[in-house]
């Protein structure tokens, strides 16, 4: 429906329980009591006491007589007395606080102090007497007063704030709340029994409404009273009408208000859309109605609000008389309350014709989303829906109780869902929402197959309207064979992947002539033994039993790589024993290491490659000469064989002999050196460990090569040294293997004494066929010119893991 372009607006004034409003002036010490902004007592009025002598008695002075008009509509004039009996709500000392605060707005809202200019409003600011607020063309407000009066302000309105403490004396009349300038007034009276709302108007009218729905209108110099509950006294140009319930009455500036009329009645509602209550899927609807023309409509008033008084509005429209239906879309779930009123050609509001909603969200399992009126469902889904304590359900013809949050259609396939307000009995107040399943349906193609014990039969089924249900846990579907000796059945397992459900079924020998066809039929059943689908089949005749072919014995797994794939090479002379394992992994890989030492760093590229062939394993590594202050290191090459004597289960233990030879690359590089040794290794799980015991010697004739270490100091080439090398590695995942080993040499030298030194390497490997690796090694005891820190990072090719 198209918003309307007209300046109609609306304030509505509720007088009632309201939340803490405004604050307590500094003057005060005392707690503000629940329920108000400020400390306060009650005072019974006796016979013959007047406002003044309440207020002489409490406040000292007769000047503080505005007090008592803070939380009371009372007439507090010269010498008048106030009801005997009467309980009055006063302030406990003398305050001074603001007559009202906006409570909340919607944007397009401006307030003005008095005497002051135009300026935004926001949520909370205090108003004090002859403070104005403005309503523009998207704004809404809530104005709340100390005496927990409410005003709500449409679009396009006006009002002058008065409060109830704005005078100190005054006449016989109440003080009005406000004076309305421009736009509509909705007044109610809530808790304050036996009292007015007092409306002031432009021009002198005043309107003082004992009612809880009583609309004043100010349109130019002309002002409209419809009163639809209670009654209103009308007071213009020096004369004074009553209006009763469903009249109104109306006067021009200062001329004195017409007789009262009978309101429009209110709009008949069609029966086409009357259902109250609605789906809302995936928690937004459509809220929709219509209603008969009415006999001299000028136009309609259209309010939606949250709450049955319509005070929190989140529409309000004045629609063409040619516009009889009402629909919003993306509404969330929730209760609505809408309400339709009759414009007439003298622009009199009319009666309102209100109904309820009630918006519910709902979801269905299986890919079919609910419709506002009925549900399509899957046989095999869930419908779930959103509780409100204001509603309850029946299945089918059942009880009414409150809304679950799911209805498994596996155990209840109701037909319908029936719902409505909680405690209403009649039987139009029931709406009721039918739910149609989707059909399910089974394709079954059967074919002979043999077995190593004989002949199955197998069936392949291929299920259909299942989308989005888990089938294993909600159908369980089955085949149910009918064969020669009776009925057979077994689960439809796979269908991996949207493929086709298999199952097997062995068949009896009187089944498995081979001169003839078997005609067997086969049922597709749930779990609960609903069939889904039948088929007739005739298998073709077969040659007998057939025996399988001969099984192949299932491949061995590969043996797990013990230790590291790349160990950490020292830029060392002796220090650069490799931890290996009895058995090489294949790899090959390019990397650096380097050593911080006497404050520089020396470091060198390396060129590693090992494999297996059966138990044979070789090894070689090259090392380049080194980068910095590193002479006596130099270039050399290693070429190792291993051979595997020992190897229990999948590699729990193994062991086996290694020969290694070392040579120079360059000039100034150690000479020939051969290391035997023997490797051994073992596997636990994650876990595997290598110990190596060997020696390292250098050939006959080779000199030892000299040159400035690192440290400053000689180094040579041992003659002879004996090495220990232990470790374990993990795998950490997959693709992250973690290593440490432990390092011991034992060496002999040729002019200088025998010495040992010491080193603790761990290290990370990582990635798949492609790796890398970084490791360090910490030397708290090494050979001279050799730092305490070496790190090494490589990357390589390497065969997958196990």
């Amino acid at each position: 429906m198209a918003p309307s372009n007209g300046q109609s607006v609306a304030v509505a004034v509720l007088l009632g329980c309201a939340s803490h409003v405004g604050y307590v002036g500094a003057s005060s010490a005392a707690e503000p009591t629940p329920g108000y902004p400020e400390a306060v007592i009650q005072w019974g009025v006796q016979r013959g006491e007047t406002c003044d002598h309440i207020a002489e008695v409490l406040y000292g002075s007769p000047r503080h007589v505005g007090l008592i008009h803070r939380y009371n509509r009372v007439a507090c004039g010269p010498g008048t007395t106030l009801a005997e009996g009467l309980t009055l709500v006063l302030p406990a000392e003398v305050t001074s606080i603001p007559d009202a605060k906006i409570r909340s707005m919607h944007p397009d809202v401006r307030a003005r102090p008095a005497a002051g200019a135009w300026s935004p409003a926001t949520p909370g600011l205090p108003l004090l007497t002859n403070s104005s607020v403005n309503t523009l063309d998207e704004g809404r407000a809530d104005i709340e007063f100390v005496d927990r009066t409410r005003v709500l302000l449409a679009p396009n309105t006006l009002v002058v704030i008065y409060g109830t403490a704005s005078r100190t004396r005054v006449s016989k009349t109440p003080p009005a709340a406000v004076e309305l300038a421009d736009g509509e007034v909705k007044a109610a009276l809530a808790a304050l029994r036996g009292q007015s709302v007092e409306v002031a108007t432009g021009g002198g009218g005043r309107v003082s409404a004992s009612s809880r729905d009583t609309v004043v209108q100010r349109r130019g110099e002309r002002t409209t009273v419809a009163v639809f509950d209670g009654k209103a006294g009308v007071s213009s140009g020096g004369t004074s009408v009553v209006v009763p319930k469903d009249h109104g009455t109306r006067f021009a500036d200062r001329s004195p208000p017409a007789r009262p009329r009978p309101l429009p009645p209110p709009p008949a509602w069609t029966t086409a859309d009357a259902a109250p209550v609605a789906l809302a899927p995936g928690g937004l609807g459509v809220l929709s109605a219509s209603w008969q023309p009415a006999p001299g409509a000028a136009g309609y008033r259209v309010e939606v609000a949250r709450d049955p008084e319509l005070n929190d509005l989140i529409v309000r429209e004045e629609v063409k008389p040619d516009v009889v239906s009402f629909r919003a879309e993306k509404m969330p779930a929730g209760a609505y309350f809408l309400r339709v009123r009759v414009i007439d050609r003298e622009e009199y509001l009319g009666v309102g014709a209100v109904r309820t909603f009630h918006l519910v969200a709902a979801r269905v399992s299986g890919g079919v989303a609910p419709a506002a009126r009925e549900i399509t469902a899957n046989p095999y889904g869930v419908i779930e829906l959103t509780p409100t304590p204001a509603l309850e359900l029946s299945l089918d013809d059942g009880p009414f109780g409150p809304i679950p949050e799911r209805i498994d259609l596996l155990q209840r396939a109701p037909r319908e869902l029936r719902l409505r307000e909680r405690g209403s009995a009649a039987p139009a107040a029931v709406t009721s929402l039918p739910v149609r399943y989707t059909n399910v349906g089974a394709a079954v193609r059967a074919a002979r197959v043999a077995t190593a014990d004989g002949q199955a039969l197998e069936a392949r089924v291929e299920l259909e309207g299942l989308a989005g249900i888990d089938v294993a846990q909600r159908v369980a579907p089955r085949i149910f064979a009918h064969l020669p000796g009776g009925v057979r059945s077994a689960a439809l397992t796979g269908g991996e992947r949207g493929g086709a459900l298999v199952a097997r079924i062995p068949l009896p020998r009187a089944a498995m002539r081979p001169d003839e066809p078997l005609r067997v039929r086969i049922d597709v059943a749930d779990g609960r033994g609903g069939v889904l689908g039948t088929s007739d089949a005739e298998l073709p005749a077969a040659p007998g039993p057939a025996r399988a072919p001969p099984r192949a014995p299932p491949a061995a797994p590969a043996a797990p790589v013990l230790g590291a794939y790349l160990p950490l090479l020292p830029v060392s002379v002796s220090a650069d024993v490799l931890w290996l394992a009895p058995t090489p992994p294949a790899v090959v890989a390019v990397g650096a290491a380097a050593v911080r030492s006497g404050g520089d760093w020396v470091a060198a590229g390396q060129v590693r490659a090992s494999g297996a062939v059966g138990p044979l394993g070789l090894d070689i590594s090259l090392r380049s000469n080194p980068a910095g202050d590193g002479e006596g290191v130099g270039s050399a090459g290693w070429i190792g064989a291993r051979y595997r004597v020992l190897r229990l289960g999948r590699s729990e233990l193994e062991l086996g002999p290694t020969l290694r030879l070392g040579v120079p690359l360059a000039d100034g590089s150690p000479p020939v050196r051969i290391e035997p040794g023997v490797a051994l290794g073992g596997a636990a799980g994650r876990l595997t460990w290598v110990v190596d015991l060997g020696a390292r010697l250098r050939a006959a004739g080779g000199e030892g090569a000299e040159g400035g270490a690192a440290g400053g100091g000689e180094l040579t080439t041992s003659a002879a040294q004996g090495f220990l090398l232990a470790g374990v590695a993990a795998d950490a995942a997959s693709w992250l293997r973690l290593h440490s080993a432990l390092d011991l040499h034992l060496v002999q030298r040729d002019h200088a004494a025998n010495d040992g030194f010491a080193g603790l390497s761990a290290g990370a490997e990582a990635g798949g066929a492609l790796f890398g690796a970084l490791s360090v090694r910490v030397s708290p005891w090494r050979e001279a010119g050799e730092g305490p820190v070496t790190a090494q990072i490589a990357v390589g090719f390497r065969e997958a893991s196990p």
